[in-house]
């Protein structure tokens, strides 16, 4: 059956809603019609027009399922013979779907695709199972002085130039790996273009979100790091033949946090074939960003973040951050899978009205802690590495992620750095503002073109002017049932 993408108003802007507004759903191709039971809303102590928007944005999080559930699909099983007891090294590739069936996902025309199952590593070193998969252009760009992991010349056509990608937040649970889901997340503001451009996409899911029984290590960014490192040498062992040595690493959001932190890890732990970075809207003092955010935002990320430390920090406990109505909506987020759509309706708290995170949550120990070994800036990085931002990012707070580039630019002054910020554009927008931008910035690396040294910081304004422009994203990729 042939698919073809609709574009429809989104409705489904979640984080935004009024405490007591009622989502409704926009469409009834859902392939899920949950609702929460009585003793699930009485569990969790939510409301009733909380327990509404909780069914709705599940309902929707699950029809944009590759296929249906991800427990369901036994492409994330690990294999019969794996022995929890004797974990292989990070790396090794555990299991691959050559060919993924594309009808599933809404894809642009000429890609395929293929995911696999591999060895990541967690924040102490301890191998850990993850999913990835690889989205693959009709026909690899071509360079001249690029060539294959098995040692193939780049004058053969089947050699395909490789970004190392990292996802921004699609959320904690099992059920909220990209790989399962039918754009990616991402779609057309980030792994699309790169594909359409003639790039093989090496994408991580992180740990703890595809594979069961592993529990995500959510924001802890060095953990991410691994997971994309490893994936990318992961793919380059299983078609060693057609994907290039040579590699850049992309990400936006948490990925760009993901992307910055990788560029640090290349300093301590160097890998061959790193071309340099690209940070998109990237998460750097993560807890100054936080503190620059609103509530909503607040409660969700950070109840996330601690269910992280839960599983990296041995002297901490969940509830040293998060309230005990906190925990028991955690508890239902889990139980019922839900991701970022759901978590926000979780912990948006009523509006205010109930409290999730404890009070002086952020000055423990704990707290310490975690910005000492997940934060990024004032590190030597790897570079060359271009970071890009828009000025009226509500997320990714502007002049926080200007304050890390400017200590670490003084830091270290002779670093290749290139920020540039878009006024008037927000988080994910930053990426169709800069998308000729980066590619033209990729394309530099894989043809040898030797970045400016030391810091360079831009900003650049639309010609037309500020007022003019779309600010934001207004619409979703729907599923076509009908083949029009």
């Amino acid at each position: 059956m042939e698919r073809v993408f609709l574009l429809c108003s989104a409705a489904l802007l979640l984080t935004s809603q009024a405490h007591g507004a009622l989502l409704h759903s926009q469409n009834n191709t859902w392939n899920s019609t949950f609702s929460l039971t009585n003793a699930q809303i009485e569990a969790a102590n939510i409301s009733a027009a909380t327990a509404n928007n909780v069914e709705v944005a599940l309902n929707y999080e699950r029809s944009n399922g590759a296929g249906g559930l991800i427990k369901e699909d036994r492409f994330y099983d690990l294999p019969d013979d794996f022995d929890w007891d004797n974990l292989p090294p990070p790396g090794t590739v555990l299991k691959v779907e050559q060919y993924t069936n594309t009808s599933l996902y809404t894809l642009p025309p000429s890609v395929s695709m293929s995911r696999f199952l591999y060895m990541s590593e967690t924040l102490n070193g301890t191998s850990s199972p993850a999913s990835a998969y690889v989205l693959w252009p009709y026909m690899p760009k071509r360079y001249s002085n690029i060539s294959s992991c098995s040692g193939v010349s780049s004058s053969n056509q089947s050699v395909y130039p490789v970004i190392g990608f990292a996802h921004g937040t699609s959320g904690q649970t099992q059920a909220c790996a990209p790989s399962h889901l039918r754009g990616l997340w991402g779609d057309f503001s980030q792994q699309f273009p790169l594909a359409l451009s003639g790039y093989a996409v090496v994408a991580t899911d992180y740990l703890g979100l595809g594979v069961s029984d592993v529990v995500s290590p959510y924001f802890i960014l060095p953990s991410h790091a691994n997971d994309l490192y490893h994936a990318v040498a992961a793919a380059q062992s299983t078609w060693g033949e057609m994907l290039s040595k040579e590699f850049v690493v992309f990400g936006q959001s948490q990925g760009g946090g993901t992307a910055w932190s990788a560029a640090q890890r290349q300093v301590q732990r160097p890998v061959d074939g790193y071309l340099g970075t690209v940070a998109a809207s990237p998460f750097t003092d993560v807890l100054a960003i936080i503190a620059a955010d609103n509530l909503a935002q607040n409660n969700g990320r950070v109840v996330a973040i601690a269910q992280g430390l839960n599983s990296v920090l041995s002297n901490f406990t969940i509830s040293d951050w998060i309230t005990e109505a906190g925990i028991k909506r955690l508890e239902l987020l889990q139980e019922i899978q839900g991701c970022g759509l759901v978590g926000a309706q979780l912990f948006s708290a009523e509006g205010g009205t109930v409290q999730i995170l404890k009070d002086g949550w952020n000055l423990t120990e704990s707290a310490e802690w975690y910005s000492a070994h997940a934060d990024n800036g004032n590190k030597p990085f790897a570079g060359p590495m271009l970071v890009i931002q828009g000025m009226d990012d509500p997320n990714a707070n502007e002049p926080v992620v200007t304050q890390s580039v400017k200590s670490t630019c003084a830091m270290f002054p002779d670093s290749e750095l290139h920020y540039i910020r878009w006024q008037g554009i927000a988080h994910v927008p930053v990426l169709y503002s800069g998308q000729y931008v980066y590619l033209d910035w990729i394309r530099d690396r894989f043809e040898g073109v030797e970045s400016a040294k030391g810091c360079v910081q831009e900003t650049y304004s639309p010609v037309r002017g500020v007022e003019n422009i779309v600010d934001d994203q207004d619409w979703f990729l729907l599923y076509d049932l009908y083949g029009v």
